[in-house]
């Protein structure tokens, strides 16, 4: 259980990684609508999975261990609305193909911001954290 506890912010930026990988790939990417659309759903719902996992198990949890992190926190579930309303659009253009690109790059914009914060405010305590929130 240690071990764990140790890595969790190491894990997160992992995660997050692993998300600019993808955006990445969707930005750069030949393939056609249908494909398009396809890895913008799948890249959607996992990412919008995390966020809701954030809001509803870890912050609330920082919230009760941690409430120096309010401002924080607050900020991090604000850029979360934004993140969705994003990734809804980018729903909504992936089927059709016109657009899409030019918010996957407003998309790319606004979550880099947000994953940079989150590791330089978050990642130093998570490394230390001594409890885990249950279902984390």
């Amino acid at each position: 259980m240690t071990e764990r506890l140790v890595a969790l912010g190491d894990e997160l930026v992992k995660l997050h990684d692993g998300f600019r990988r993808q955006l990445t790939a969707l930005r750069q990417g030949t393939q056609g609508a249908p494909e398009l659309r396809e890895h913008c759903l799948a890249f959607c719902d996992a990412l919008h999975a995390h966020h809701e996992g954030e809001d509803s198990v870890l912050f609330p949890h920082l919230d009760g261990e941690h409430p120096e992190l309010a401002e924080v926190l607050a900020r991090l579930r604000a850029e979360h609305h934004v993140v969705a309303g994003l990734l809804a659009r980018v729903r909504a253009l992936s089927g059709a193909g016109d657009g899409v690109r030019e918010e996957l790059d407003r998309l790319a914009t606004e979550l880099e911001a947000h994953l940079d914060y989150e590791e330089e405010q978050l990642v130093p305590l998570l490394n230390r954290l001594t409890t885990v929130p249950e279902g984390l």
